[in-house]
């Protein structure tokens, strides 16, 4: 069922984020609810979530924090541990979605009202992008939705969902998602990516180098080739080539499967 989430006004959420900067977790705690003068939901599409399943979503993302350490500031290790599981529930569990997770606004109320707690344990600075929901691939809870939503696949089980979040990092799904229009917009392409990814022998320290010069040869195909319409086995196949050009651009060997 399409339920519409609650969503924060623009002015208030600035306000919001202006009072909660440089406050302990234990403050925002205490201030996180359920409900804001300047929530509001949009005006038609399904409907209003019930209050009930928003204090679940914030007791499931509680959870995950608590048990990597909040609210003593996460380390590298438990950040990414936090991120993986709360796409997985946001994507499985929350009911949002994409017509939903577009707005900005939707993801203001959960950090700033919600969750605000959770946002500064996770980003203790507390920076604009982060809370506001002005660059949705940087809020910290709207981004691992998109992540979790162009790897999710109903067939795949939890721990299918899991390995391919482990995959790339941000700045990796960032350089897809700015691609959006093309690339980041079509799961079935985003998974092949992760699938091929994952059986090739590539150096850390070329990843970033060797991302950008492959999406930038699936961009010049995708004026002539529908990946969508393509058998998965068929996609890896055309991605493994691409990726094979592309270190071979980038380091001059060929990679090893």
């Amino acid at each position: 069922m399409a339920y519409l989430f609650p969503r924060l006004l623009p002015k208030a959420a600035s306000e919001l984020r202006d009072e909660y900067l440089n406050r302990s977790v234990e403050y925002l705690r205490e201030r996180a609810g359920l409900s804001h003068p300047a929530m509001f939901y949009a005006a038609t599409g399904g409907i209003r979530l019930p209050q009930q399943r928003l204090a679940a979503l914030r007791e499931a993302v509680l959870t995950c924090a608590v048990e990597r350490g909040y609210p003593t500031k996460p380390g590298r290790r438990q950040a990414a541990g936090f991120d993986i599981e709360v796409a997985t529930i946001l994507a499985r569990d929350s009911g949002i979605i994409p017509a939903e997770a577009v707005a900005g606004d939707l993801w203001a109320c959960l950090s700033l009202v919600v969750l605000p707690d959770v946002a500064a344990w996770r980003f203790q600075d507390f920076h604009r992008d982060r809370v506001l929901g002005t660059d949705v691939t940087r809020h910290v809870f709207g981004r691992l939705w998109w992540r979790a939503h162009l790897l999710y696949e109903e067939e795949g089980g939890r721990e299918d969902l899991y390995a391919s979040l482990s995959v790339f990092g941000e700045a990796a799904f960032d350089q897809i998602y700015a691609r959006r229009t093309s690339i980041g917009g079509s799961p079935h392409l985003v998974r092949a990516i992760v699938r091929v990814w994952q059986g090739l022998d590539v150096p850390s320290d070329m990843e970033r180098a060797l991302l950008r010069d492959f999406l930038k040869r699936v961009l010049r195909l995708n004026a002539f080739m529908s990946f969508d319409s393509l058998p998965p086995e068929v996609l890896d196949q055309e991605l493994e080539v691409l990726f094979r050009e592309s270190f071979a651009a980038t380091a001059g060997t060929p990679v090893a499967a």
